[in-house]
């Protein structure tokens, strides 16, 4: 595997933690800049190409609010670049993971066919990020894997939320 992305994978499958990630910069606007390009990249789904961008670049900004919020208030900030990095970096290779199953469900709910094959692994791959995202939280917070699971349902609510205020799906 390529040594830019090793680390990232080993994040997903719950092996390493941001903290071995390196405190860098320009990884961190490089795996932001992938989070949003994938999302706006998922979004195309269901949303015209401008929405889609709008959506993916806000959903980056609220990612990196509520990850500095949450560590401002555990006084954790020195965490803030790792734990950002691990969250864009993870949430890349989860998003390019989730655009096969995102496209084929809505080609085939498009054409009125039985879509429960991608709707199952779209589920699936939102179960498996909310235990990517806790993993990530818990180890920037030091605390139990529960409590990251907690704020990953929080932090997942919260985007959805924001979404759907900012960027309804078209009728």
């Amino acid at each position: 595997m390529h040594p830019l992305i090793d680390p990232f994978i080993r994040i997903c499958l719950l092996r390493q933690g941001p903290q071995d990630l390196p405190p860098s910069r320009p990884l961190l606007y490089l795996a932001l800049g992938l989070y949003a390009l994938s999302g706006a990249v998922l979004a195309l789904a269901y949303q015209p190409i401008i929405q889609s961008v709008a959506l993916g670049l806000s959903d980056t900004l609220l990612l990196t609010v509520m990850t500095g919020s949450l560590l401002y208030v555990q006084q954790r900030q020195a965490r803030f670049v790792q734990t950002l990095t691990a969250l864009a970096g993870t949430g890349f290779l989860l998003g390019v993971t989730a655009l096969v199953p995102t496209w084929w469900w809505t080609l085939a709910h498009a054409g009125g066919a039985e879509a429960n094959l991608p709707a199952l692994l779209l589920l699936a791959i939102v179960v498996w990020s909310l235990f990517v995202v806790g993993h990530i939280l818990r180890h920037a917070l030091s605390a139990p894997l529960i409590v990251g699971l907690l704020l990953a349902v929080v932090f997942y609510w919260l985007a959805l939320t924001v979404q759907d205020g900012l960027f309804p799906l078209p009728e």
